[in-house]
């Protein structure tokens, strides 16, 4: 694995000679690294706080995907090893979390217009110039039909990317293409057996690809219902509730969703029931239940990743005990002396 040091005008530095690198991308999350090089004079140059990297792989005509940033230097010495210096960060994707909704901004409309006007108020043309991250833009609208009605202030905007991602089922990046920072939103591919218009995807030791996994299932906090309360106090307090499951199958919550404005009438009521609905949609899907398969997968000849399947799609996972439709939500691509390993992490069941 070859990483380059990075920035908007293209490659700057090749890093050919490490002692271990690992590179976490996520469908949903902020991604991150590890890499642990000598402590020479040239890394110790080139690898300096904010340096942006990216591997090899990751470098397409069109720009560079799953960029990650320099945020933590360490630099040891021992007796056997010498100087070594170890860098680790998180996926430029970050850079969302330095801006926060600034305003009140009532949503209405498709997730994906939402998501593309509030990086629009945002990053991209806020009415404080100040606040403004130069050469960042968005890339082509996809045209995905979610929708919601939503009341967002204060928020940072990466961290809010991702709950929305995790409650809609959309995975974002931003890479850099043409010397500019570029918002990527993308859904992934249904692979499953269900499909028709792509070949199933399926990762079991029957074929020779899934060498070792694990279940796990976790519901410490899991809520499937909620009342929201909005507006006012006591009996004339506004309400909505959300989640239809029952019996036994039911937990229950109570979330406060009393920051989310009527602004005096001025929306209706109507369309401000379904913003507290909306709203208590996603602080419900963060005491969401658990339950995943985590698997170590063997690259041959039936799949190439990038190819075949790529992160964010829906793939099958079986094997002695389950046959399971999955997301692969995050990878781990990992090289040090003793070899290189890709490790996917399987979650978000079907029904998610």
């Amino acid at each position: 694995m070859n990483l380059y040091t990075v920035d908007l005008s293209g490659t700057k530095d090749i890093i050919d000679t490490f002692r271990s690198v690992i590179w976490t991308v996520q469908f949903f999350g902020m991604n991150d690294f590890e890499l642990v090089v000598p402590a020479t004079e040239k890394n110790l140059s080139i690898l300096t706080p904010r340096t942006l990297l990216v591997r090899e792989a990751d470098i397409t005509e069109a720009g560079f995907k799953n960029v990650m940033m320099v945020e933590n230097i360490t630099i040891d010495f021992d007796t056997e090893k010498g100087w070594t210096m170890t860098c680790t960060g998180g996926g430029l994707k970050k850079i969302l979390n330095q801006r926060i909704v600034w305003r009140q901004t009532n949503l209405s409309g498709t997730v994906e217009d939402g998501i593309r006007q509030v990086i629009t108020e945002n990053v991209i043309s806020p009415s404080d110039s100040d606040r403004k991250i130069a050469n960042f833009v968005l890339d082509t609208k996809k045209g995905y039909t979610e929708t919601f009605d939503l009341q967002l202030l204060g928020e940072s905007i990466g961290t809010w990317l991702s709950e929305c991602g995790q409650t809609y089922g959309y995975g974002w990046d931003v890479g850099i293409r043409n010397g500019k920072y570029v918002f990527l939103l993308t859904k992934g591919v249904d692979r499953t057996y269900d499909q028709t218009a792509v070949v199933p995807v399926v990762f079991s030791p029957e074929y020779d690809n899934l060498i070792s996994s694990s279940y796990i299932y976790e519901s410490n906090e899991y809520s499937n219902a909620a009342l929201i309360g909005g507006e006012g106090e006591g009996e004339s307090q506004r309400t909505a509730t959300i989640g239809t499951a029952q019996d036994l199958d039911r937990f229950e919550t109570y979330i406060d969703g009393s920051g989310v404005s009527s602004n005096g009438e001025i929306i209706t009521v109507q369309t401000y029931m379904q913003m507290l609905r909306d709203y208590g949609k996603e602080q419900l899907a963060k005491t969401s239940f658990t339950e995943k398969v985590e698997g170590k997968i063997v690259q041959n000849d039936m799949y190439t990743i990038g190819v075949d399947y790529s992160l964010g799609d829906i793939v099958q996972i079986k094997n002695s005990f389950i046959d399971a439709t999955s997301r692969i939500i995050e990878i781990i691509y990992s090289e040090d002396e003793d070899g290189s390993q890709l490790i996917p992490t399987f979650g978000s069941w079907e029904g998610e």
